[in-house]
């Protein structure tokens, strides 16, 4: 299955899943929620779908955003 699938299964938007990947690592929900710039609803909409991925599912997210993110960086400088 690919990245744009797995979001669109969860009806989550690529921008939003990649900076909730980054800050729920390192802050709690309602940081996370005043860091990403959305309400604690879409943090806990956020949590709640990737619950419901299975490994798989999460783990091929994860990885390809974070390689979308490592590409945009790398391409900004």
């Amino acid at each position: 299955m690919e990245v744009d699938d797995i979001l669109e299964k969860y009806g989550l938007n690529p921008e939003t899943a990649t900076e909730y990947i980054d800050s729920i690592t390192r802050l709690n929900q309602t940081d996370t929620a005043q860091e990403i710039g959305v309400s604690r609803d879409t943090v806990n909409r956020y949590k709640n779908a990737f619950a419901q991925m299975n490994k798989q599912e999460r783990l091929q997210l994860i990885a390809g955003l974070s390689f979308q993110e490592l590409l945009a960086q790398t391409s900004e400088e």
